[in-house]
């Protein structure tokens, strides 16, 4: 593939994920606004509301932003040789995907069940008497919530390792399979010859 190519779908894939970052933000923005102002006046009536079109709105936009990331990391720093700024740039791109899926995401996530969902009041369930010797013993969505948050932590974090780990084995492959190049004490390719 080209160099000219490979750019062209870098900037393809930010341009389209740029846009779609911005539908998304605007499907959440309004959809969670308000129905009336403080007057009592109705707010854009004809956009429905609901925090399911609120999530739905919040979720297009971190696709989008994976197609940012994606088209810059193919566009700029996929297959290509190492320097100084490719690996800064790569690691401001994953710091970026580390902060979204440890710290937006989760948090976005409990803003959610204790907002429109109202997960931190009401029990979830109670379990039969008879199971846990005719005590009363109930479950709350508060419960509920903190263990799908944790489970989202623990498994984002097992994906970390794991991903981390398959790439290392990648490039290990890679770079064993590159020719050998001779390079002399100081550190330069040797060339046979007067160069």
């Amino acid at each position: 593939m080209t160099e000219n190519r490979r750019k062209f779908i870098g900037i393809g894939g930010v341009a389209v994920g740029l846009i779609t970052v911005a539908v998304g933000i605007a499907i959440a923005h309004f959809t969670n606004l308000p129905k009336t102002d403080s007057l009592d006046n109705l707010v854009l009536p004809d956009i429905p509301r609901g925090w399911q079109l609120t999530t739905l709105g919040q979720l297009i936009a971190v696709g989008g932003s994976q197609m940012i990331v994606a088209g810059l990391a193919f566009g700029w720093v996929w297959d290509k040789p190492l320097t100084w700024v490719r690996a800064g740039f790569g690691a401001l791109l994953g710091w970026f995907e580390l902060v979204l899926f440890f710290g937006i995401i989760p948090s976005e996530m409990l803003n959610l069940t204790q907002g429109p969902l109202e997960w931190t009041s009401r029990t979830a369930f109670t379990i039969p008497e008879w199971l846990v010797l005719n005590n009363e013993i109930s479950i709350s969505w508060f419960t509920i919530k903190d263990f799908v948050v944790a489970g989202y932590y623990t498994n984002a974090l097992v994906f970390l390792i794991v991903g981390i780990y398959v790439a290392q084995e990648w490039i290990k492959k890679r770079a064993d399979a590159a020719p050998v190049i001779e390079l002399s004490t100081y550190g330069r390719p040797l060339r046979k010859g007067n160069v």
